[in-house]
């Protein structure tokens, strides 16, 4: 075929493939599959997932990759928690909280740039560490007796909407404008397109890869306080597939492992593939270790896509 067909095809595919498993979950459970209910649990899925998927997708564009989103996001939840019990007010918590899983990003940035250690390696390593530190501030237990005004952002709806659908596409749109119309954007591109080509025209390839994780500690926080406020509760076992479910997420989007190519919109469509595959897989019944399985297999999927898809462009060079 054609390689500029191909790469046509390319674009559709995340699109292609989030019609074919709404189809076959529809047709599997046609009573259910299409009611509010069911609806409005996917989409909170997708909210918090996304938001994560979103800070990733900034550090997957500068061509690096961050495992320990998924322990930094119930790291979020057990500090709110925490500090709400020793007395501080739960939106200083909240605050105080969203800070540190950006200094906990920030640290792993620094580590992968400072001693030329790959960030995928400094993440799966920041991950038990980060894992290790939740269990040890809570003894493995759940924390509850929150204030009933933090149930907001995670609970509460406005116009029919849940309120972290509606911050999610808030941060889609923030995230997008950034991509599309800032020097931000431009030079998280440049970066990871070609580290040394974007040294060499003048950025500062280092400084942009921080920001970066600064940026996906940032969304990565949010995501985790609006996970608390929705489970009413901080637990150290928040988000333990959800680091490989935005990985998924993203890369079936678009936004290459290796850098340098990515949309916003894709990212979106990448979250609703992977939420409408985890509630389907639900609703027919599966156990969680064959859901993991199947999550698993399309992870790998997203990874062939990709590098399907650099080979389809350099044919086409």
């Amino acid at each position: 075929m054609n390689t500029t067909v191909l790469i046509k095809i390319k674009k559709f595919v995340a699109q292609i493939l989030l019609l074919l498993i709404i189809i076959i979950f529809a047709a599997m459970k046609p009573a259910t599959f299409f009611t509010l209910e069911n609806l409005l649990t996917i989409i909170r899925q997708v909210a918090t997932m996304g938001i994560v998927a979103l800070g990733v997708s900034f550090l997957m564009l500068t061509g690096s990759l961050d495992f320990s989103v998924g322990k930094v996001y119930a790291f979020a939840g057990v500090v709110c928690a925490l500090l709400y019990k020793a007395g501080i007010s739960i939106w200083i918590s909240v605050l105080i909280s969203v800070l540190a899983c950006i200094g906990i990003s920030m640290i792993t940035g620094y580590i992968s740039m400072k001693f030329g250690i790959p960030m995928l390696i400094v993440s799966i390593a920041m991950m038990q560490v980060v894992d290790g530190l939740n269990m040890i501030l809570t003894d493995g237990a759940t924390i509850y007796g929150l204030p009933e005004s933090i149930k907001f952002l995670g609970q509460n709806y406005i116009l029919g909407i849940p309120v972290a659908v509606i911050v999610f596409a808030v941060l889609a749109l923030i995230v997008a404008f950034i991509l599309n119309k800032t020097y931000l954007g431009r030079y998280l591109f440049a970066v990871g397109g070609n580290n040394e080509t974007a040294r060499l025209s003048g950025i500062h390839v280092n400084k942009i890869k921080m920001i970066a994780s600064i940026l996906c500690g940032f969304l990565t926080g949010i995501a985790g306080i609006i996970m608390m406020s929705r489970s009413f509760s901080g637990s150290p076992y928040s988000g333990s597939n959800i680091g490989n479910d935005v990985i998924s997420a993203a890369v079936l989007g678009g936004v290459s492992i290796s850098g340098g190519t990515g949309k916003t919109s894709g990212v979106v469509t990448g979250v609703l593939i992977i939420g409408v595959l985890s509630q389907g897989l639900v609703m027919i019944g599966l156990s969680s270790n064959y859901q993991n399985m199947i999550k698993g297999a399309v992870l790998i999927l997203a990874v062939i896509m990709d590098t399907r898809s650099k080979i389809v462009k350099k044919a086409s060079a």
